[in-house]
């Protein structure tokens, strides 16, 4: 009897001090998890060491979804039941993705049904544990001039062929391997400027041709391709259309049109696109124009459509004499949520 009493004691006592069940154990080493712990992550270690880290699915899960789910379930030492969540949290994220993939597939479309024009295409969501957010796609199929083969470019290879071949530069060739310098062999040297002419040719060309196109399509990308021998490229242009005010502002319209977001938000952007609209002059003698800063809380990124003709640095964007430069801003509003919208400035 008193055997069989400590036997009881004992196996209570077990019970009482037997650990919670773990969301994650840790390894020194690389080494490969075991079965119930199947998302693995490794860390190295500021002394030269390496850990293993294991989690299991729910912990990894729980992770993903984040906030007081999360921390409800660490504190819980692993124990808290979040299937619940875990299921409406990955609803919610293929629904984001199917709405992702559904804006992709139209956008693509409808840019194949209007080459040349750029075609943006937004989604947006409200979700449980993420707050509000959304996104957009933007697809350009360019306009395509002529192409540029191998008979077309012939005489202009040979011409810029033989002003590689007069330059002195060219006139003897060397590659370095660590700290030694070598020369080409004349027949190396030879097939090197052959290359080069037909990649200068093929682009010259084909640039040409797209810029052609392009001028009698203006506010359309047009692009040339080329191909000579095993070497091939493309080359693209642009005319800006002048944009109107009325314009621009129609176009960001409809684009918060397609998202979820706060009155107070869609008026900050608004009047900073009217501010953008009114500090760019339609025409200027500066060379370079300055794009107003954001509004709190708001980033942007300044480009240009046609670098052949202006470029962008920060908020400055510089241009060209006598050129149309017609520069796009992204506004990113919320976390993944972007406001795209141009503006076009010729240059005296």
């Amino acid at each position: 009897m008193k055997r069989s009493l400590i036997f009881v004691m004992s196996l209570f006592l077990s019970f009482i001090i037997a650990p919670s069940a773990q969301a994650n154990l840790r390894f020194d080493g690389d080494v490969s998890c075991p079965a119930d712990y199947p998302i693995k992550y490794g860390e190295s270690t500021l002394d030269g060491g390496y850990f293993t880290t294991c989690h299991t699915d729910t912990y990894h899960q729980a992770n993903l979804i984040g906030g007081e789910v999360f921390q409800n379930y660490v504190d819980s030492g692993g124990t808290l039941d979040i299937s619940a969540a875990i299921s409406q949290n990955r609803q919610e994220q293929q629904s984001i993705a199917d709405q992702r993939v559904a804006a992709e597939a139209q956008a693509l479309a409808e840019a194949n049904a209007n080459p040349g024009q750029e075609v943006c295409k937004t989604w947006s969501y409200t979700s449980t544990f993420n707050g509000s957010g959304g996104g957009g796609t933007c697809v350009t199929i360019p306009l395509a001039a002529r192409t540029i083969d191998s008979g077309l470019a012939a005489s202009k290879i040979a011409e810029i062929r033989a002003k590689l071949d007069a330059d002195p530069q060219y006139a003897t060739l060397r590659y370095g391997i660590g700290n030694q310098t070598f020369d080409y062999t004349p027949a190396e040297r030879a097939a090197l400027l052959d290359q080069w002419a037909a990649n200068m040719a093929g682009n010259e060309l084909a640039k040409i041709a797209a810029t052609k196109k392009a001028v009698k399509n203006p506010g359309l990308r047009v692009c040339s391709d080329w191909a000579v021998g095993d070497q091939s490229g493309q080359q693209c242009d642009y005319v800006p259309v002048a944009l109107t005010s009325k314009a621009i502002l129609s176009s960001v319209t409809e684009q918060l049109d397609g998202l979820e977001l706060s009155a107070a938000l869609d008026k900050k952007i608004n009047k900073f696109v009217k501010a953008v609209d009114v500090a760019i002059p339609n025409t200027t003698s500066a060379k370079t124009v300055t794009i107003p800063k954001a509004p709190k809380g708001l980033t942007q990124v300044v480009s240009v459509e046609n670098p052949d003709e202006c470029s962008a640095k920060g908020r400055k964007v510089k241009i060209k004499k006598g050129a149309m430069c017609e520069i796009s801003i992204a506004l990113t509003v919320v976390q993944d949520v972007e406001i795209n919208f141009a503006q076009t400035v010729k240059r005296r």
